[in-house]
């Protein structure tokens, strides 16, 4: 446990099990909210950080460093895209569908007739699916709950795909050919939210523009460790340090950086640490992602029913049941998908020839 980490190549990692680890610290955050009847009563797990903001930068960090990594990696846009798109949309689609015909008509205080005609209803696929609208309001649920969103969670995969078509744009211009350009994309918006708060605008931002500012550092903090891999290491000693170091900067703008840096400091030395007691937890299922977008109609659904509920008990039935979903989702949906990625990845070149790549031109000093 206190050798120096070096980051590796291949799959020796354990980013499978960090990310549930991230997913469960959501679904904490999230039982506070439901279980309190309160959206902010989530507990603050470091300063004014809760569970669930920590965790989503902990997965924005970790997709920055892995989705640079494929898009190096495969050095086709195609082939990347269909990566993306079949790891994103295959299991929100079941999702989606099972929100609207399963928790919606359980949750819903509208005749099944009035229910399943209603405009609110036969929109969902539409909106969520193109992310104009991604909570689900259906009609009539969860009335007698604090909140009425079917799926709160999924704003969140807006920025992610938004995130994914950057790289994909970034690398398809030449600008992932040098490793300070990597580094960039985690300059330029670490500055523009220090620029933005400390000149007094950031709060007349638009939601779009403050969430593109906080996902953009975490995300590029990820693609820039991906590019200086090779210089980078880490030590259990290390982590203490940098979490006095955002500590010290808590009063000042620059705490938002200083606080994702610690985040991927502290999943670095977690996925590349060599454990080989736990090298079984690199074999688990990637349930991750389904743990992220059915926990939230669960916690709403459960507490609708029991609504004095301790948060703590709220926590422990949703958690069982949202696995089972997740790994249905997995088995059934997510992973059959992901075995169509060469398939899908000829369709979308139309046609085209895979271009020529030579991945040793990319990221130089």
């Amino acid at each position: 446990m206190l050798q120096t980490v070096k980051i590796r190549d291949g799959h020796d990692n354990f980013f499978t099990p960090l990310r549930l680890l991230f997913a469960t610290l959501v679904v904490i955050g999230h039982a506070f909210a439901v279980g309190m009847r309160d959206p902010m009563s989530e507990p603050q797990l470091f300063f004014h950080y809760t569970f669930s903001y920590l965790a989503v930068n902990l997965f924005f960090i970790a997709s920055g460093f892995l989705v640079t990594k494929s898009m190096l990696y495969r050095g086709d846009v195609a082939e990347y895209s269909s990566a993306r798109l079949l790891r994103i949309y295959p299991g929100l689609i079941v999702h989606v569908l099972f929100v609207m015909f399963i928790i919606g008509p359980l949750a819903t205080s509208m005749s099944l007739g009035e229910y399943f005609t209603h405009v609110d209803f036969l929109k969902q696929p539409f909106v969520v699916l193109s992310f104009i609208s991604a909570q689900m309001w259906l009609p009539g649920i969860f009335e007698s709950n604090a909140e009425q969103m079917g799926s709160a969670p999924l704003w969140t995969l807006r920025y992610e795909i938004l995130a994914y078509i950057g790289t994909a744009i970034i690398f398809s211009l030449g600008l992932l050919r040098k490793k300070w350009m990597a580094l960039a994309q985690f300059i330029v918006p670490s500055i523009a939210w220090v620029a933005a708060h400390g000149l007094g605008i950031f709060e007349a931002m638009p939601g779009t523009a403050q969430n593109l500012l906080r996902f953009g550092i975490a995300y590029g903090l990820g693609a820039a460790i991906y590019a200086y891999r090779d210089r980078l290491s880490f030590h259990v000693l290390g982590i203490p340090v940098v979490v006095v170091i955002a500590m010290l900067t808590s009063p000042l703008q620059i705490f938002e950086v200083t606080m994702n840096v610690m985040l991927a400091y502290m999943i670095m030395w977690a996925a590349y640490i060599k454990a080989p007691k736990l090298n079984f937890l690199q074999n688990l299922s990637d349930v991750s992602y389904g743990v992220y977008i059915y926990h939230w109609c669960i916690l709403q659904l459960v507490f609708m029913w029991m609504p004095k509920l301790s948060v703590a008990a709220l926590f422990l039935i949703t958690l069982p049941i949202t696995f089972i979903l997740a790994t249905l989702s997995w088995h059934f949906v997510e992973k059959p998908m992901l075995t169509h990625k060469k398939g899908f990845a000829k369709n979308l070149r139309f046609g085209r020839k895979k271009p020529s790549y030579d991945a040793k031109v990319m990221l130089a000093d």
